[in-house]
């Protein structure tokens, strides 16, 4: 039995800059987002989820349970250093909480997820 690619992207969330881990499976041109949880960024780092980095098309399947701190399903990929974040309903503007970066949202293109730690 061949099992498929996972890796764990971190995002921080928009409520309060915690991180948390979110296990992507790759699934042909598609990673697909299969559950999230809380993560130390120590722990993140040992386990070398900071330097993890996806590219493709990303689905959150029904069963994804979304942020474990806001419960939000949508999320960000900053333009300035590609990093995932929550984005618990807001509409218009983004600030990054990894870079501090601020711009209007937009669509993802599939160009890459990027994690890192700010230790």
């Amino acid at each position: 039995m061949k099992f498929p690619e996972a890796r764990i992207v971190l995002c921080k969330c928009q409520e309060g800059r915690r991180l948390f881990g979110i296990r992507m499976e790759q699934c042909e041109n598609y990673w697909n987002a299969t559950w999230a949880f809380p993560i130390k960024e120590s722990s993140a780092k040992r386990e070398n989820y900071d330097e993890t980095e996806i590219t493709g098309g990303v689905r959150f399947l029904d069963e994804f349970p979304g942020c474990p701190y806001c419960h939000t399903h949508k999320f960000v990929v900053c333009g300035t250093c590609g990093k995932l974040n929550c984005n618990p309903g807001i509409k218009g503007m983004f600030s990054c909480e990894w870079c501090g970066a601020q711009g209007e949202l937009g669509g993802y293109d599939g160009a890459g997820i990027k994690s890192g730690c700010d230790l």
